[in-house]
């Protein structure tokens, strides 16, 4: 089996960030019952420290490749119609970028 092979690429991305999502939501919730915000500013201060947002972002992002990955290959087992198949990776891929520009907005304060 080469690396170039269809599955193994995705499947390895998939698994890593798996790996990284669940790294990040331990630091969080670690960091969440050791010294919690109580208020929104505290909140605020905590989410604008560039580890946080950094780690934040990072984590969406892997969260967004994780999703996509997995929409993927079942929308390919599943739909065989080439057009079908089309359109529905089209949607998912278009609800995906929206998403993650609205993740975008929130994280770095910007007002439409």
């Amino acid at each position: 089996m080469t690396w170039r092979a269809g599955g193994i690429r995705p499947w390895i991305l998939q698994r890593l960030s798996a790996v990284f999502m669940v790294v990040v939501l331990v630091l969080f919730f670690f960091k969440l019952i050791v010294n919690g915000p109580s208020n929104y500013s505290a909140w605020h201060q905590w989410m604008s420290d560039s580890f946080w947002n950094t780690l934040v972002i990072m984590f969406w992002l892997s969260l967004i490749g994780h999703a996509w990955i997995g929409i993927r290959d079942v929308v390919m087992d599943y739909i065989h119609p080439d057009g079908i198949r089309f359109a529905v990776l089209s949607v998912f891929g278009f609800y995906l970028a929206a998403m993650t520009i609205w993740m975008l907005k929130i994280m770095f304060g910007v007002s439409a």
